[in-house]
């Protein structure tokens, strides 16, 4: 197991690049932090092209066994903590996270719905993702978000939307 230990490592820049909403809509890709999301992530089927693990947090047994044997299947990343720090976005990462393709987007609404909802201009990302997991619970499928709202995949729109899909 190699560890990558350089925050000047190719792919961790890439992985870094990410926090901008601009690299992730060119890339396709974003970003979910956490156990419970990766876990999350994985029982969705997710589009998961890489998985990264801080070694410190690893051996600090701060990710159960379990988790390690789950992610196994996936291209892994192990990284020190420091280089961890450099891309995570929370205060207290818990030394997993995942990159992930973005699903394609629908420009097709199903009229056949009896509710579709639409959001115009939300601007706190928590807030959005609130609103999602919201939309989630009660069982709709259809959200129709304008140009002017915030990202969708930003991460803390991603971690508001916890349990639930965007």
């Amino acid at each position: 197991m190699q560890v990558i230990t350089s925050r000047e490592n190719e792919q961790i820049k890439q992985i870094r690049k990410l926090k901008d909403k601009k690299y992730r809509d060119a890339m396709g890709l974003y970003v979910v932090e956490g156990i419970k999301t990766v876990n999350e992530a994985i029982a969705e089927n997710a589009d998961i092209q890489t998985i990264v693990i801080c070694d410190d947090s690893n051996e600090q047994n701060e990710l159960k066994q379990k988790m390690l044997y789950t992610v196994a299947k996936f291209d892994i990343i192990y990284v020190t903590e420091k280089v961890f720090e450099a891309i995570s976005h929370v205060m207290h990462p818990q030394g997993i996270l995942a990159v992930i393709k973005k699903k394609k987007k629908t420009e097709e609404i199903n009229y056949k719905d009896d509710v579709i909802l639409i959001l115009e201009n939300i601007q706190d990302p928590g807030n959005l993702g609130t609103i999602i997991r919201t939309v989630d619970s009660c069982g709709l499928s259809q959200v129709i978000i304008s140009k002017d709202t915030t990202d969708a995949y930003a991460p803390k729109v991603v971690r508001s939307t916890m349990s639930r899909n965007i």
